[in-house]
C-alpha cells in the first residue's frame, strides 16, 4: 500500500471548519498530489465523515486512499467510548461506508486497544472486512508496541498500519512503537506532528496557553520551538515544515497527518513534502526535544 507523505487530517471537520473551506483544503491538497485522507467515525462527533464525502465530491475516487477507523463511540461518556466488539466494529464500518459515500476504505483500523475483546475477536473482524470488499487493508491506532505485535502476530493478514501521536515534542512511541513497527515491517501513521499546535507557540487571549494545549506547554516545548525557529530562519522555510520534515524523516514513518483551520496551512505542507533536513539540523532538534 502507498500513500503520501502528508495526508489529510479531518479531525476538526464538522466542527470547526465549514465544508466549503474542507472541500478548498481537498482540492488543494489532491491537486499537489496527495492522496491519504484522515478520518474516523469518532471526528467531529461523528460528523465528519459527511463533510468529508461533501468536500471529495468532483474528486476521483481512484486518486485518493480514504483510511477511516471503528471502535470508539463519541456518543458515550468518558470511560465508557471504546467498544471493539464485532457488533460495534461492523456497524461502525456500514455507517463509515455510507457516511463517506464510498463501496470500500483504502485503510481501515482499530482505532483503540479494547482490554474487553479478545485480539482474536478483533483480527476477525479486520479480515472479514477485507474478505468481504469492503476494506482493502487493516489497520490499527493508539495501539502500544505490545499490543502491535500481539494483533500482527494473530491476524491472518498484514496489519500495514499503526497510527499514533508522534511530534519533536511527544515522542513516547520511540520505547516501543516504532522499533515494533520496523521491525515487523509496519508503517507508521504520525498525527498530530505540531503537537496540536503547540509548536506554533499558540496563546489565548490571556497570553496563556489554550486549555486543551496545556499539556504540551512548558520550558521543554518552548526550548523546541526556539531551536524550529533557529532551523527554520537558516532554512528559508516555516517552522512547521521543519517540525514535519524532522517526523517523516524518523525510522518506519510512511506519512505525517496535517490538518488545521485554514486552507493556507495545508497547502504549506503539502508544498514543503519534499523537504529533508541536513543531518546536523535532525540531530540537533532530537538532541534538543530529548
Amino acid at each position: 500500500m502507498r500513500v503520501s507523505s502528508v495526508g489529510l487530517g479531518t479531525g476538526s471537520w464538522g466542527e470547526e471548519v465549514s465544508v466549503d473551506v474542507a472541500a478548498a483544503m481537498a482540492r488543494e491538497f489532491c491537486s499537489a498530489g496527495g492522496t491519504l485522507i484522515d478520518v474516523s467515525s469518532a471526528y467531529g462527533g461523528g460528523q465528519s465523515e459527511i463533510m468529508v464525502a461533501k468536500a471529495l465530491r468532483g474528486i476521483p475516487r481512484s486518486e485518493l486512499v480514504l483510511s477511516s477507523a471503528g471502535g470508539i463511540d463519541p456518543t458515550k461518556p468518558v470511560g465508557q467510548r471504546v467498544d471493539a466488539s464485532r457488533r460495534h466494529l461492523l456497524a461502525q464500518l456500514d455507517r463509515s461506508l455510507a457516511s463517506l459515500r464510498t463501496d470500500f476504505l483504502d485503510l481501515w483500523s482499530v482505532a483503540y486497544w479494547d482490554p474487553g475483546v479478545p485480539v482474536e475477536e478483533v483480527v476477525a473482524v479486520l479480515e472479514y472486512a477485507v474478505d468481504s470488499g469492503r476494506v482493502r487493508y487493516a489497520g490499527v491506532r493508539d495501539y502500544t508496541g505490545w499490543q502491535l505485535a500481539l494483533t500482527a502476530s494473530e491476524a491472518g493478514l498484514p496489519i500495514v498500519s499503526v497510527q499514533n501521536e508522534y511530534s519533536l515534542v511527544v515522542r513516547g512511541i520511540e520505547m516501543d512503537v516504532v522499533p515494533a513497527a520496523e521491525y515487523m515491517g509496519i508503517g507508521i501513521i504520525a498525527a498530530a506532528p505540531l503537537a496540536h499546535g503547540a509548536l506554533y507557540g499558540s496563546r489565548a487571549a490571556d497570553g496563556h496557553p489554550p486549555a486543551a494545549l496545556q499539556p504540551y506547554a512548558g520550558r521543554r516545548t518552548d526550548t523546541i520551538s526556539d531551536a524550529l525557529r533557529t532551523a527554520a530562519d537558516g532554512l528559508g522555510v516555516n517552522p512547521a515544515a521543519v517540525a514535519q520534515a524532522w517526523v517523516r524523516q524518523r525510522p518506519a514513518v510512511a506519512s505525517v497527518i496535517v490538518g488545521g483551520r485554514e486552507v493556507e496551512h495545508i497547502v504549506s505542507a503539502v508544498e514543503n513534502a519534499s523537504l529533508v533536513l541536513p543531518r546536523a539540523i535532525e540531530r540537533a532538534l532530537t538532541d534538543v526535544s530529548h
